[in-house]
């Protein structure tokens, strides 16, 4: 039992010690941010500055999946908008969606 409370408070140290992402409230929204980058031209690098950090899906192939998701921030709950993007094994963005 002691051991299972500690690992449960080391976990949560670690989040709060996560450095701080772009929140949507200084972040563009997405569907700008998304004009900012092409299909075929940009490079993870040129994504990353655009638009930060994202969740990151690696596949065995190479290819990698980033999700940015924008929350709307009214106190209802309407769905998150979500950019996904594709990037081929080379790091060029290959397809983008808006969610």
């Amino acid at each position: 039992m002691r051991l299972l409370l500690a690992a449960c408070l080391v976990m949560g140290g670690c989040v709060l010690l996560e450095p701080p992402t772009k929140t949507p409230e200084t972040a563009a929204p997405l569907g700008q941010a998304a004009d900012k980058i092409s299909v075929g031209k940009s490079t993870k690098a040129d994504v990353r500055a655009a638009l930060g950090q994202a969740v990151v899906v690696d596949f065995e192939s190479g290819y990698e999946v980033w999700v940015y998701t924008e929350h709307a921030r009214e106190k209802a709950p309407p769905p998150a908008t979500e950019l996904v993007l594709l990037f081929d094994p080379s790091g060029t963005l290959t397809k983008k969606r808006i969610r």
